[in-house]
Order: C-alpha cells, then structure tokens, then sequence
C-alpha cells in the first residue's frame, strides 16, 4: 500500500487535497507528530472527538473520500484499497451545475486557513462541498 503522503505527492496536479484529522486525545503532541513524519499536507485536531463522531471512526487510521461535488463517497476504506479508490474519484468528471471555483478544495482550504491565521482563534476546519 502506498503511503499517505506518496499518494498526496502523486496525485495533487488531479485535483487530490489530503486533510489529517487527529485525535482529541494526545492532540498537543500532533505538531511534533507531523514533524517528525514530514507531513507536508494539513493535519488538525479532532475538537471534542466531532469528526470521529461524526463519521464514526472505528480505527485507526481510517479513510473518508470526498468527491469532486463534496460528496462523501468512501467511508471506513480499507488501506489495501486506498490508492485504487482515489484514482476511481479523480477519474470522475466534476459536476457542471456547480461553477469551477466552487469546486476547487485547495483554494477553499487556503481561503479558510488564512482566514484562521488572521483571526488568532483555534478552529476545525471542515471543507465540504457547495451546498
């Protein structure tokens, strides 16, 4: 199986935009975690275990994919079948009745990182799609 951040490398000129979700628990140590590992796509701490909730993580790690539209698609993915899953979504085409700009994941996740920074609040970024 290829690793997370091989998958983030090959696949960013598709369209693919990784998020990492930590834990609530030991969510201090998850800066030096994503040092340590390298980790170059953005990781943030699960606030009050609302995503593990929310999608009903059973384990760890666990894999959620979201097309093009923001459409949760994959959820509780095995890690065997990651790479095959990804590039089935990438091959999809983007949906027509949303505009172009709507759908691009990195330009939102900039947008809300920048406007996280500026305003000096520890926040949980969730990127969805429109709608």
């Amino acid at each position: 199986m290829p690793h997370l951040l091989e998958l983030a490398q090959k696949h960013k000129d598709q369209g693919l935009v990784v998020i990492g979700v930590h834990t609530t628990n030991s969510a201090a140590k998850m800066p030096a975690f994503v040092a340590e590992q390298k980790i170059t796509y953005p990781v943030c701490a699960d606030v009050d275990n609302a995503t593990t909730t929310a999608f009903a993580v059973d384990s760890y790690p666990d894999y959620y994919l979201i097309d093009r539209a923001g459409k949760l698609r994959v959820a509780d993915l095995q890690n065997a079948a990651l790479d095959r899953a990804i590039e089935a979504l990438l091959a999809e085409k983007p949906p027509t009745d949303v505009a172009a700009e709507e759908l691009d994941a990195q330009k939102r996740l900039d947008g809300a990182q920048a406007a996280a920074k500026a305003s000096g609040r520890r926040l949980l970024v969730h990127v969805h799609g429109p709608g």
